[in-house]
């Protein structure tokens, strides 16, 4: 563990490297009691350089991955201003085969984007014998990603996955690691995850989801993950919407948009709603380093709770992130869940 005074130094450091850093948080604020940041332990040897959003290569098998804990809270069940859901669009299989255990592919038409919009769901172990509820994770690609970019880069990236995303996340429920739950990626290309696609993200979606699937149709049966522009409505949607989601996990924060403006706007409603936030970003990460340095003091000057990871010799790159905290991520979101 480091201290967090310590680590924004450290951080720091390593985003004036950057051609136009962000502008970094000033040094004469007073500190807030210390979040929960952690850097975890570098991998034996340095990955090769990634591309943005696709990786090609395949970790070495017998690497480790990092399995920290979060902390596990309960957050309330209120809601400061109740988002309306729209009426369920209608949902459309995709005639494609399988490609990763327990994950299909579908469509619905969206309203307010005018368009088809493509999304993939985890259904697991045992869905079809039950009549269980279960909580949703709702991941949002980066950029040149889609609604595959989660199964593709943890099948090529996570040494544990060994191919197959979906086989990955069953073993690690039926270890026991991980409680049941549903996964959905969509795609959202054109729109960004900016405000372009708030409705259709935290309103058309998650009525496509709750009425086809057995969810657990509260806040706390929903989590919201997004990497590189995708981590952009990781902080728009449950900043504008904290009566929808219990967490929030931020990964690799690029700053194209200046989001932290959505968590002072609406500080109290996100404090009233328990929101929790996680924060990571790999070291060499020079931009996503810059971003996540301050989103990190606006949320401490705010006051909303979260924590911050930052993996040792990853770049930009989601797969190789995931080798690394994945299952740590993923128990981050189950620790809000409803039992």
């Amino acid at each position: 563990m480091i201290k967090r005074w310590g680590l924004l130094g450290l951080l720091l450091l390593l985003g004036c490297r950057a051609e136009r850093p962000l502008a970094p948080p000033a040094t004469t604020r007073t500190p807030r009691p210390p979040t929960n940041t952690t850097t975890l332990a570098p991998t034996v040897e340095q990955l090769a350089e990634p591309t943005a959003v696709a990786p090609t290569s395949t970790p070495d098998a017998g690497q480790p991955t990092a399995t920290l804990l979060p902390t596990r809270t309960t957050v309330p069940e209120t809601a400061a201003s109740p988002t309306p859901i729209l009426d369920a669009p209608t949902v459309t299989a995709l005639n494609k085969a399988e490609r990763w255990q327990n994950v299909a592919e579908y469509s619905f038409y969206s309203e307010s984007r005018h368009e088809d919009v493509l999304f993939t769901v985890y259904t697991p172990p045992g869905y079809d014998q039950t009549d269980q509820r279960y909580p949703v994770l709702y991941f949002m690609h980066g950029s040149q990603g889609s609604q595959i970019l989660f199964w593709n880069a943890i099948s090529r990236e996570v040494a544990a996955a060994n191919g197959d995303a979906g086989a990955w996340i069953t073993q690690l429920i039926e270890s026991g690691e991980l409680p049941p739950f549903i996964i959905v990626a969509a795609k959202d290309d054109r729109g960004g995850w900016t405000t372009l696609s708030e409705t259709m993200a935290t309103q058309e979606l998650i009525a496509a989801v709750d009425s086809n699937w057995r969810t657990i149709a509260t806040r706390n049966g929903r989590s919201l993950a997004g990497f590189s522009m995708g981590a952009m409505g990781a902080t728009i949607y449950p900043a504008r919407h904290p009566d929808l989601y219990c967490n929030t996990m931020l990964l690799a924060e690029s700053g194209v948009l200046d989001t932290t403006n959505f968590w002072v706007d609406n500080q109290e409603a996100v404090l009233a709603s328990g929101l929790e936030v996680a924060l990571v970003v790999g070291e060499r990460d020079t931009r996503g380093v810059n971003a996540t340095t301050v989103m990190e003091q606006t949320l401490t000057d705010l006051a909303i709770p979260h924590q911050m990871q930052v993996v040792p010799n990853v770049a930009h790159n989601f797969g190789q992130l995931y080798n690394q905290m994945g299952l740590w991520a993923l128990q981050f979101h189950a620790s809000c869940w409803q039992k």
